[in-house]
């Protein structure tokens, strides 16, 4: 059960902090927010497919014969944790935009 909590915890922070940075990158306005949200969902595929990457790798060689594909399937069945994480995050970047009213 530990060793559940802290990747699923890990997953959400990354999930609230990748849209937040984005949007201290990128101008503000709705366009923006979608294509943060475009890259965010990139983002997050790939660094979820190299935490398990990561974590198979701690298992021993068997990491070595898995295709790249079961990676990036296993961090798209890793979306229903990071995914509403990061909508929250998103909708929530507006309350700070000073320039673009919503």
């Amino acid at each position: 059960m530990s060793g559940l909590i802290l990747p699923v915890l890990g997953l959400g922070a990354i999930a609230w902090g990748v849209p937040w940075l984005l949007g201290r990158l990128l101008p503000e306005g709705v366009g923006w927010l979608v294509v943060n949200g475009c890259v965010s969902t990139l983002l997050l595929i790939c660094l979820s497919g190299l935490g398990f990457w990561v974590m198979y790798g701690a298992a021993g060689d068997v990491v070595w014969r898995e295709t790249p594909w079961h990676f990036v399937i296993l961090s798209g069945r890793s979306a229903i944790i990071w995914a509403p994480v990061m909508v929250l995050s998103l909708a929530n970047l507006p309350r700070g935009w000073t320039e673009v009213e919503w």
